[in-house]
């Protein structure tokens, strides 16, 4: 039996439960020396693409992001589908930028995934926009992360989100409410970056971050 096998609905755990996120992918990316767009190298490059989703997962993380953030081609799209899955995650959820000008094209491309997860919007106004059109592209729970010191999260729960929180840089003023916490690396040791994540149901990292500070942010929740 695989992780995925044994797996609650993720619209449950997204509402309710706790999971271990991944990491970044696109910093990934390009520590390996790959550059363009990223989704293009799920075709060229998918078993660059299939060990970073893997290290993540061998680190703990419960649900992977497919490389699809920028937006991608059907073939693109379905190439991440099925790296993120042969990663053995428990859940995948699909990647995109909430800023994207044709999310129900995307959201119609990445269908077979266990939820939407709009990503880094930079605006109130860019998040609430990015989840009305993917709430009604979709029957897949959706998820919206900002880039924002502070974000309207609960008016995002009121208007669909399944779960709402924040995203990459910069890091919120306050963190009080939010359901998940993926912040970049800023700059810290995998160790100091942990102790500074507080408690959210659902955390994992972004931009700079990697296995290592999964696994330690996995130590020091056993900590507390």
């Amino acid at each position: 039996m695989t992780r995925a096998d044994a797996a609650p609905p993720l619209a449950q755990v997204l509402r309710e439960g706790a999971l271990l996120l991944d990491a970044a992918m696109g910093t990934a990316l390009i520590a390996r020396g790959l550059g363009g767009r990223a989704p293009a190298l799920n075709l060229t490059h998918p078993e660059v693409v299939l060990h970073i989703h893997s290290s993540h997962v061998a680190a703990g993380a419960d649900l992977v992001l497919t490389n699809t953030l920028v937006g991608a081609s059907a073939e693109e799209a379905a190439a991440a589908l099925r790296l993120a899955r042969a990663s053995g995650a428990r859940y995948v959820a699909a990647s995109l930028w909430a800023g994207l000008a044709d999310l129900p094209l995307q959201i119609a491309r990445l269908a077979h995934a266990d939820a939407i997860w709009l990503e880094t919007a930079t605006s109130a106004d860019q998040a609430l926009a990015a989840l009305r059109a993917a709430v009604n592209s979709t029957s897949l729970p959706v998820v919206v992360t900002c880039a924002l010191r502070s974000a309207p999260l609960q008016a995002l729960r009121d208007a669909g989100a399944a779960a709402a929180g924040y995203n990459c840089a910069p890091w919120p003023d306050d963190w009080t409410g939010a359901d998940i916490l993926k912040a970049d690396a800023a700059g810290l040791d995998p160790e100091a970056w942990a102790r500074r994540i507080p408690a959210a149901r659902l955390r994992g990292g972004c931009c700079g971050t990697d296995a290592r500070h999964l696994a330690a942010l996995r130590a020091a929740a056993r900590a507390r």
